[in-house]
């Protein structure tokens, strides 16, 4: 796989995030002993959903380290600065700058994300798949091995499925696992199963996997550095969310290290979720439609 190909997941990972906020197992929690009775999955759904609905949109800076394979052997290691902002359940839009300057933009909405490359001046290309569409064939090309709506469910802080939804009768599981002191969730995932680890007491989202039907490993995130995220006019205590992410997709052999700087729930302008207003304004010269088994442009 191209560096091109593997940086796109791993962004288009970061953009998950931008809709979500979770995950890993934080050194303070490891040790914890096991509590005399474990919550039943009801329960504990309702706590986890109220905690997180307060980081239903994000805006936020980030600084991004890169590591993935060269393509003559050897590690890469890329630095890169941005902005991700979000507004849940949907709308997703991360770029990498460099001086202000816009190169790459990953974004989604109800129907479908897209990725825009503005590295070479005179060409600028988009790719623009929809949700409905996306096959773990079409995706793998990207080098991305969720299905762009797990992005969210990698991050944790898309709510619990609920006992009703969607007919389900028992959504999740839980138990103890107590090499990390944490709590051990699972649910169903669109392409396999979602497991995340959260502290006992306060819930908070330490870890994150991703697993196909088989059980093997799509990808991880660990979290720690958890920080307040102020809620625009909103004077009660912020919600926490973490400020430093570390996303591993074992199959592409390549990690993404995510920290944010200044997070905040605050309107976000809706052109930054609007592909065809992006595509205008950054003067795109060609769009590939991802659709399984072809690519056309447009």
């Amino acid at each position: 796989m191209s560096r091109r190909g593997i940086l796109i997941a791993l962004l288009a990972a970061l953009g998950a995030w931008a809709m979500t906020l979770p995950g890993c197992a934080s050194p303070g929690a490891r040790g914890a002993e096991r509590p005399a009775s474990l919550p039943g999955y009801d329960e504990l759904a309702e706590r986890f959903n109220s905690r997180v609905e307060r980081l239903d949109r994000l805006w936020s800076r980030v600084n991004l380290t890169l590591r993935s394979p060269r393509d003559r052997g050897g590690t890469s290691v890329d630095h890169a600065e941005g902005h991700v902002q979000i507004e849940l359940p949907d709308r997703t839009a991360i770029t990498v700058e460099k001086l202000m300057e816009v190169y790459l933009y990953f974004g989604s909405d109800s129907t479908g994300y897209w990725w825009i490359d503005l590295t070479d001046k005179d060409h600028k290309v988009a790719l623009y798949g929809r949700h409905d569409e996306a096959t773990p064939q079409l995706v793998a090309e990207l080098g991305l091995p969720v299905h762009p709506r797990e992005l969210l469910d990698l991050i944790a802080i898309t709510p619990l499925p609920v006992r009703g939804a969607g007919g389900l009768v028992a959504p999740g599981t839980i138990d103890w696992d107590g090499s990390r002191g944490l709590l051990r969730v699972a649910v169903p995932a669109m392409w396999g199963t979602r497991t995340m680890w959260l502290d006992p007491v306060t819930l908070a989202p330490h870890r994150v996997e991703l697993t196909d039907e088989a059980g093997e490993l799509r990808a991880s995130c660990d979290m720690s550095r958890f920080i307040a995220a102020p809620v625009r006019g909103d004077g009660r205590v912020p919600p926490k969310l973490a400020s430093k992410y570390q996303i591993s997709m074992p199959r592409q052999q390549a990690s993404l290290t995510m920290e944010l700087y200044g997070a905040e729930n605050k309107p976000i302008d809706p052109r930054a979720f609007d592909f065809a207003a992006l595509v205008e304004s950054y003067g795109v010269d060609e769009i590939y439609r991802l659709r399984p088994g072809e690519g056309d442009r447009e």
